[in-house]
């Protein structure tokens, strides 16, 4: 499997498939160079509680760029135009009649909505569920597994879309995409690992390296008492030797 990088993708090289009716809609399903169509995401931010999200009944991932990086953004305007565009080149193929592109483009259902000013510009993509429980992966930086609660409100995230066709509807259609693996990225993380526990091995070599370094320490210690004795006898010798001179000069 080919996972590309949003930046990497060259829109020209989408291919669509001729809509086919199942159940209550048609469906265009979409590849990319002939293989299926995913793609990695920059690093996001949640911008909701997941957990609440799904206990209101929305399995839908929020989250925003960072550090006002549009390239994302930019990659659907160009990704969404071009579906457009292939939607009004193919109508009357698909649909048996001419649709004006205005209409078509009225009826097309956007995933990059206009960014305010001073804004990031913010996404919702589908998470896969069946009977209700999220069916994506989601890792931390180790690659260990992790449960849904851990996509906080304000978390770091980079996720995989597998972005999978055109879903036409009565009224409008849309590009139908889903979340199929996050990476999330814990802030409290330790950096070092560090042990609580007194786990060193005490052997009878290391109590023997205590005792001659220990003894050494005594030895040099006596050794510089000794010095500092000899010291103090050359000194009371050479006073006693001055004292001496100056009785014999007074004598004289």
């Amino acid at each position: 499997m080919n996972i590309h990088k949003h930046s990497d993708i060259d829109v020209k090289k989408i291919n669509y498939g001729k809509p086919e009716k199942n159940g209550s809609f048609y469906y265009s399903p979409i590849n990319y160079r002939n293989e299926p169509f995913h793609i990695q995401s920059p690093k996001m931010k949640c911008t909701d509680n997941i957990l609440k999200s799904i206990e209101k009944g929305n399995y839908n991932l929020d989250c925003e760029t960072i550090n006002n990086d549009f390239s994302f953004y930019d990659f659907f305007l160009n990704l969404e135009d071009r579906n457009v565009k292939e939607t009004f080149k193919q109508n009357k193929d698909w649909f048996g009649k001419e649709i004006p592109l205005q209409l078509i483009d009225d009826m097309y259902k956007r995933i990059s909505k206009p960014v305010k000013k001073n804004s990031k510009p913010h996404f919702s993509f589908k998470l896969p569920t069946i009977k209700n429980k999220v069916q994506c992966q989601i890792y931390d930086q180790k690659k260990i597994c992790l449960d849904i609660s851990k996509l906080e409100q304000d978390t770091n995230i980079v996720f995989i879309l597998h972005i999978k066709g055109l879903k036409f509807l009565k009224h409008h259609y849309y590009l139908d995409c889903y979340i199929s693996q996050i990476k999330v990225f814990l802030s409290n993380e330790e950096k070092y690992n560090i042990i609580s526990e007194y786990v060193i091995e005490d052997d009878e070599l290391v109590e023997e390296d205590k005792d001659i370094l220990d003894e050494e320490i005594i030895l040099e210690m006596l050794k510089q008492r000794e010095v500092e004795k000899n010291k103090e006898e050359d000194k009371k010798n050479i006073q006693e030797q001055i004292l001496k001179l100056q009785n014999t000069l007074k004598n004289l």
